[in-house]
């Protein structure tokens, strides 16, 4: 087959959540399959693969495309995802982007910058995929580039419309990935020797057959591991939690976002549930799971009809479920979105909030981690120098220790100390230094 891009360097830069690192590591794999080569130096193409979840992500997307058209004025550059999907035609003019490709078509991709390379196609804009509900994007993975582990996209879209939120608007409505093709990649992705993969969607609790997948994949003889990105509360059921609990693959880790733990504000976002309600299904997933189940979550401070009462109350629900890491997310206005409507809270009260929220999350996960000091535990190396490796342990904390491990080697230690990020065996200096996840391919 011939290859369109042979000879011709790209690098991709990517933005947001897990499910736009699987895109843009798919995306990784499409070029190199065109024959392009991963480079960062003069590259002939540049991708950014964008986010929108807030204005703070809108500003670091638009600083990186200028950034990425300034190093390079002769590259093609292309912007696809979220913040791609709702620019406008002032914005793409004003950033010189070349293409412009909305949600639900990025495997179109590679064939845009060929024709673009080839001066056979003008500047594209094509955002039209998420108008047809059913559309999938058929990107595939074959093995990681930017983790040790993989994430594997299994669901698209949204139709839960919370009032804050602009997700539903750029991602459209629920579409669920084959199973058998889910499980297919997937056991490529094993056989490609990696041993963990991260179950992710847009809304990965309406994936139809979700307990079914859990099976399918846990089943495959090379995966030691199996995660979720993260699965909203409700879709936390008995049938999800006894697939889970039969797959011995399945970490002991459910991120499950919250937002608030004041029942008002949680009705104002329309979440579609109680503060009561979610500690009810965090009771029985541990009850199911067992007591080393890591529950972390989001805590969203500053929605406009959050007062300092509902403040109070949502932290002091944060303190008493004993959640294990919790993000900590100022609200940020999405114009388009019914919370966007509302009064704003003023930004000294939202930045007093977040830091005290801030400081809560700190205490949190200091407790938890610290359980397992002087207990023997299982981490999976991602990263090593030779002498020390730091990986996490199956329910999610990260440990650095005074191993010679390899990559992808599950190795048993006993943590001796916190600290910020996690915890430390003995004989670990403080300062040692990891490149850790990076973003850019």
């Amino acid at each position: 087959m011939m290859q369109r891009l042979s000879g011709k360097n790209f690098s991709i830069f990517i933005q947001g959540c897990r499910t736009n690192q699987y895109e843009g590591e798919a995306i990784a794999a499409a070029l190199e399959a065109e024959g392009a080569v991963c480079g960062e130096e003069s590259p002939d193409i540049v991708v950014i693969v964008t986010c929108t979840i807030t204005a703070v992500a809108d500003r670091k997307c638009h600083k990186l495309i200028r950034r990425a058209r300034r190093e390079n004025p002769r590259a093609v550059i292309a912007a696809c995802g979220c913040y791609a999907q709702k620019m406008t035609e002032a914005e793409r003019k004003l950033l010189d982007i070349d293409i412009v490709l909305g949600n639900r078509l990025k495997h179109r991709l590679p064939g845009l910058v060929a024709e673009r390379l080839a001066g056979t196609a003008p500047r594209v804009e094509v955002d039209g995929g998420i108008e047809k509900e059913n559309i999938w994007d058929g990107l595939t993975l074959d093995r990681p580039r930017l983790h040790t582990r993989a994430f594997l996209k299994v669901q698209e879209g949204c139709n839960h419309y919370c009032s804050y939120c602009i997700v539903p608007s750029v991602r459209g409505k629920p579409v669920s990935r084959p199973l058998t093709e889910a499980v297919d990649e997937a056991r490529r992705i094993a056989e490609s020797g990696c041993p963990e993969i991260v179950l992710t969607g847009v809304h990965l609790g309406l994936y139809d057959e979700l307990p079914r997948l859990v099976r399918r994949i846990g089943a495959l003889p090379k995966i030691k591991r199996l995660r979720f990105g993260s699965i909203e509360p409700f879709a936390v059921n008995d049938e999800l939690l006894a697939a889970l609990a039969d797959c011995p693959a399945f970490c002991e880790h459910l991120h499950m976002p919250l937002q608030s733990g004041d029942d008002g504000v949680l009705s104002s976002m329309k979440r579609g549930y109680r503060a009561a309600d979610f500690a009810k299904i965090a009771a029985r997933a541990r009850g199911v799971l067992g007591d080393s189940l890591h529950i972390s979550t989001d805590l969203m401070v500053g929605f406009p009809t959050e007062d300092d009462a509902a403040f109070r109350r949502s932290l002091d629900f944060v303190r008493g479920l004993g959640f294990g890491k919790v993000h900590v997310f100022p609200y940020s206005p999405r114009e388009g979105t019914p919370a966007a409507a509302m009064e704003q809270q003023r930004s000294e009260a939202v930045h007093r909030r977040a830091a005290e929220a801030l400081e809560l999350a700190a205490e949190l996960h200091e407790d938890f981690c610290s359980r397992w000091i002087g207990r023997e535990c299982a981490i999976l190396t991602e990263e090593s120098d030779g002498t020390a490796a730091k990986g996490l342990t199956r329910n999610y904390i990260r440990v650095t220790a005074e191993a010679a491990a390899k990559i992808n080697e599950e190795i048993i230690v006993i943590p001796a100390k916190y600290r910020e990020d996690g915890l430390i065996t003995g004989g670990i200096s403080e300062n040692i230094q990891f490149n850790g996840d990076v973003s850019v391919i």
